[in-house]
């Protein structure tokens, strides 16, 4: 049982190029047929010539008979196979007039001016005859003679060979202009299926952006259609879920909310123990990280909403923003005896994205670093204009991140040290995430000292 073709050029190919070899083969079986035809009749032809110079030389005189044969009888014949020749003269009853007694007296019945062709054998070789009946001219009665040609089949065969490898030689080059004409054909009838498939690799992961159908070919406008269907109805699904998922983290914040108002409540009783304060203050501790956790869900499902829909007019000076941020995370560093500074802030770094984005980002990566150092330990962030890029790189001198797990840090939930209960392992996972919408590129790295962690981000230049 024959596999099925997978491939629409082998399918092409299949359908196109096994017709025109079937078509081929029969022309050439055709043609071969053809060949012996026409070197018969060429042989033919050439054996009428010269039974009629033979027989133009025959004459009777005194009843008997006179012939004289020209050598150009038989110089027709002349060619580089050598093919032997025989011929005899013989009257109406068969007496030999001139020639070779090995062509035997033709039997059949022959009408004056008729000619027979046939094939025999002389001398152990095959030969082709013919017979040829012409009237004397001398004589007044229906008297006539028989002129026999016989010519071996040397020639014959090697014209009807050398015509064949002509043939063949024309329909190979036929079959190659096909095979290269398919080639040819394939690229440029396939090539909007490629482009298709390559825009489809370029595209960010998680997008649902609609196709262009307006410019794609007829073919392919259904395959279009039908994924344009799909994303809208993925996006749709998508947006419901996220949508939950908000509702859901916004309802426990809200109760997040009200347990802390209410343990606050609590803590005012002047009757409650340490024990019991210890207790408040672990669970204070825990909605507090809850809280954290949900509002990193929110700005997450944020960001998916806002993927695709993204305001390309929105221009913030970016700063402004990592200025707001460092005076927002200090008293958190310095809580932590770490120091938190600024090494180069250019002014002139215009970032097209939003203000809240950037804070996001810059927030995530600051709070991070704050939240894995030691104390007396040191963050440094800095801002340069690189001319075709802005260059934002927030380094530390802390454990850093193994080389072998710098691509998992940006997961959801993925948490180098498991110890830490402030960890959600979303902190990084939601810079990727925005890095992506903006298509700013994000590395990490160790200095020079191999202590400690360089994040860089690279963003296009406006």
């Amino acid at each position: 049982m024959l596999l099925p073709l997978r491939s629409l050029k082998s399918r092409l190919a299949l359908w196109v190029f096994l017709p025109t070899l079937l078509i081929s083969t029969i022309d050439l079986f055709v043609t071969y047929k053809s060949t012996d035809n026409i070197a018969t009749l060429v042989q033919e032809q050439l054996l009428k010539g010269s039974a009629k110079i033979i027989s133009e030389q025959l004459n009777t005189i005194d009843g008997g008979y006179e012939i004289s044969i020209p050598p150009a009888a038989f110089e027709l014949f002349a060619s580089k196979y050598q093919d032997r020749v025989f011929y005899s003269v013989r009257s109406k009853k068969g007496h030999l007039i001139s020639g070779d007694e090995e062509l035997s007296t033709y039997s059949s019945d022959l009408q004056i001016e008729q000619e027979k062709y046939f094939l025999t054998h002389i001398r152990g070789e095959l030969v082709r005859v013919i017979a040829y009946a012409h009237a004397l001219p001398s004589t007044s009665s229906n008297d006539y003679a028989v002129t026999q040609i016989a010519q071996t089949l040397r020639s014959h065969d090697a014209f009807k060979k050398e015509l064949f490898l002509l043939t063949m030689r024309e329909h190979f080059i036929l079959l190659s202009l096909v095979l290269f004409g398919l080639v040819i054909a394939f690229r440029w009838t396939l090539s909007p299926l490629i482009l298709f498939g390559e825009k489809l690799l370029q595209r960010q992961p998680g997008s649902l952006e609609k196709l262009d159908e307006d410019n794609a070919p007829d073919e392919l406008k259904p395959v279009i259609f039908a994924m344009n269907d799909y994303v809208a109805r993925l996006d749709k699904t998508l947006t419901s879920y996220e949508q939950f998922v908000a509702n859901t983290a916004h309802q426990l914040r809200t109760s997040f909310a009200i347990v802390t108002s209410q343990i606050n409540f609590g803590n005012r009783n002047n009757d409650l123990d340490q024990s019991q304060k210890d207790i408040f203050s672990a669970i204070q501790k825990t909605i507090v990280n809850g809280t954290k956790v949900i509002n990193q869900l929110l700005v997450l499902a944020s960001i998916e909403q806002n993927r695709h829909n993204k305001n390309t007019q929105i221009v913030t000076q970016f700063s402004e923003v990592v200025q707001s941020v460092i005076e927002e995370l200090a008293p958190l560093a310095q809580q932590k005896n770490i120091d938190l500074g600024i090494d180069t802030l250019d002014e002139n770094c215009m970032v097209n994205a939003s203000k809240h984005l950037l804070r996001e980002l810059v927030s995530n990566l600051v709070e991070n670093a704050i939240q894995h150092l030691h104390t007396e330990s040191m963050v440094t962030v800095s801002l340069k204009n690189l001319g075709h890029s802005i260059l934002f790189k927030v380094s530390d001198n802390g454990p850093g991140i193994p080389v072998e797990q710098r691509s998992k840090v940006f997961e959801r939930f993925y948490r180098l040290n498991e110890d830490k209960p402030n960890s959600s392992g979303l902190g990084l996972s939601i810079v990727k995430e925005i890095c992506d919408m903006l298509n700013a590129t994000i590395q990490l790295t160790s200095p020079d000292n191999e202590t400690g962690l360089i994040v860089s981000i690279n963003f296009n230049i406006l």
